[in-house]
């Protein structure tokens, strides 16, 4: 399986950290977490391609961790997320060492573009064209696909079909919706071609095709791709 950025998040507050590692993993990231300052000084020890910092942690300030790592020489780059949002305390961490500043709240899809920044700058594989979901990827730059570690072997309009629909987990698109967006305006077959095409994808990446936990069928609508974490 291709190998993504890892990531470590140091946040405390566990809504703001589930959301995180949801947005995160879905774009196609490796994620690690800790939840306080001792944890977060033990587990940057290990190799990350970038630490999302919160400040407010409950037992030190995350400046400290940011100070020190740059006194010891590292060049981890750090994303801070804080609800400090004076212009001082900006300045303050870009000072210290960080290489962004996010205010809280913030935005997910624009906390994620700021992440593939700051790895683009820092010279770090970046994996914009992995999508996952569980054990399940694609990648849109190889066009390749698998579970776990074992490849799937798709052709190419199954290919297409499977990304699209784990670009927008938890939407449900009718079938006209999915000829119009995977097989282009131009398509001149029917319906029953999503319905073909979905029963190919899931006998090759559901364990039952009977029982779907990836690609689920809404009734009297259409299909949708189940969002991450239902995943069973």
């Amino acid at each position: 399986m291709p190998k993504e950025p890892r990531i470590l998040v140091v946040e405390d507050d566990m809504r703001i950290r589930r959301e995180l590692l949801d947005a995160l993993r879905s774009a196609g990231f490796e994620v690690d977490v800790a939840v306080s300052y001792r944890d977060g000084l033990v587990a940057v020890q290990r190799d990350y391609a970038l630490l999302l910092l919160d400040l407010g942690l409950p037992d030190g300030d995350g400046l400290d961790l940011v100070r020190h790592l740059r006194d010891a020489g590292r060049g981890l780059p750090i994303l801070i997320l804080t609800a400090r949002d004076t212009p001082d305390s900006r300045v303050r961490g870009l000072d210290a060492g960080a290489d962004d500043y996010v205010v809280k709240p913030f935005h997910m899809p624009e906390l994620v573009a700021r992440v593939r920044s700051i790895l683009r700058r820092s010279g770090r594989t970046v994996g914009q064209g992995l999508v996952r979901h569980g054990d399940l990827w694609v990648d849109a730059e190889t066009r390749k696909a698998g579970k776990g570690e074992a490849p799937i072997s798709l052709k190419p309009r199954e290919f297409d079909l499977l990304l699209f629909l784990m670009q927008h987990p938890g939407r449900t698109w009718t079938r006209d919706q999915l000829l119009d967006r995977v097989w282009g305006a131009g398509f001149t077959g029917d319906a029953r071609t999503v319905d073909l095409h979905v029963r190919r994808l899931r006998a090759k990446i559901e364990d039952d095709s009977s029982d779907p936990h990836f690609i689920e069928t809404v009734w009297g609508v259409g299909y949708r791709m189940a969002e991450p974490q239902e995943v069973r």
